[in-house]
């Protein structure tokens, strides 16, 4: 059973992320450091940098004597020792158990955030999401979570000035990192996924669809997106949230905590029985989660399960049943939430879940 962090790290947390609201960019590379270089004679002055693949950037200042270059070399010694302060906060949460994505996924999502992606009604979904959002309720998970998937959702047009040259895949690869299309399994299809070259990060476009899972096309991203069951209505509640990086704190957009829950015990129920680990994994996450929410406001988890389409309540559920096979350890008003979900019945007229107080009541 996940614990809260003492209010000394949650305090920490909010102020990073106070000091991130006005972010406009994200730097993709590494905080950085001078080089000098004697060229002929003559001493010049760079900035040198690593992107997420590895690869070193050095950026010409200009001439060692002249006082431009050491005005603008101060201007990013400055901003190096803000970055290195902000990953020491950063690194600081990470061993006390707040969820930070690893190197390349964080720079990966702050690419999509200087594209304005989110700003256009992108959410950031999947395990990075249960990471972020946890983060926010002031979580503490037991080993932080570990994904080589990056999940972008929308349920509206996401309208992006990229020129008529530039692509989705342009801006992945504005990290540095070598993203490839991935081609599905029928090659007919265009593909929605991306992956980088001789590794596992992978980003996948989502869309609301059908168990079809038809492949749409977003004409802002020109790109094309997997249509998924269900998933309007994870997009019907997004919210501001924050991904922790390495050296970096992400703005982005995530979906409601609770309706991020009970989607999940949807989810697991689509999966075929050969990737019966996911379900498993959708349920630990949705009963983490769960549990998180009703801990820090009870009426999330009603007004979520108000809001579910009834096609998807005979799946929650079937869910709700197996996933209490995993809540040992778990709150009461925890077991007592899913003992209900797992009797629930959606007939026309029939009685709505309730929480009041501590108590679950049909």
């Amino acid at each position: 059973m996940p614990s809260v962090h003492p209010v000394a790290l949650q305090t920490l947390y909010a102020s990073l992320i106070e000091g991130a609201q006005s972010q406009t960019q994200i730097p993709l590379q590494t905080p950085g450091t001078v080089v000098r270089k004697d060229i002929k004679g003559q001493e010049y002055t760079y900035w040198r940098s690593y992107l997420a693949s590895g690869r070193r950037n050095d950026e010409y200042l200009g001439a060692a004597s002249d006082p431009r270059t050491f005005q603008a070399m101060e201007e990013r010694l400055v901003k190096s020792r803000e970055a290195r302060q902000l990953a020491n906060s950063v690194k600081t949460l990470r061993l006390s158990g707040f969820a930070v994505a690893d190197n390349s996924s964080a720079l990966t999502v702050a690419s999509l955030f200087n594209a304005g992606i989110f700003r256009q009604g992108g959410v950031l979904v999947g395990s990075h999401a249960f990471g972020a959002l946890l983060n926010g309720l002031g979580v503490k998970l037991a080993a932080n979570y570990y994904t080589d998937d990056i999940d972008i959702g929308t349920a509206t047009p996401i309208a992006l000035a990229i020129p008529d040259d530039r692509s989705f895949l342009d801006v992945l690869r504005d990290t540095g990192i070598e993203f490839l299309e991935v081609p599905g399994l029928d090659h007919h299809r265009t593909p929605t996924s991306y992956k980088q070259r001789g590794a596992l990060l992978k980003v996948d476009l989502l869309v609301p669809g059908t168990e079809a899972y038809e492949t749409k096309p977003l004409p802002g991203l020109k790109a094309h997106a997997t249509g998924l069951p269900f998933f309007e209505y994870l997009m019907g509640g997004v919210e501001d949230g924050y991904l922790l990086g390495k050296d970096h704190i992400i703005p982005v957009r995530l979906p409601n905590p609770a309706r991020f829950a009970l989607h999940k015990l949807v989810v697991s129920t689509l999966r075929p029985a050969a990737l019966g680990v996911k379900s498993r994994k959708d349920q630990q996450q949705a009963l983490i989660m769960m549990d998180a929410v009703l801990e820090h406001n009870q009426a999330w988890v009603s007004e979520a399960i108000e809001a579910l389409p009834l096609a998807a309540r005979p799946r929650i559920a079937q869910a709700a049943d197996h996933t209490l096979a995993y809540a040992e350890g778990f709150g009461d008003v925890t077991k007592d939430a899913l003992e209900e979900l797992s009797g629930l019945r959606y007939a026309a007229g029939e009685a709505k879940l309730n929480v009041q107080g501590n108590d679950w009541k049909p």
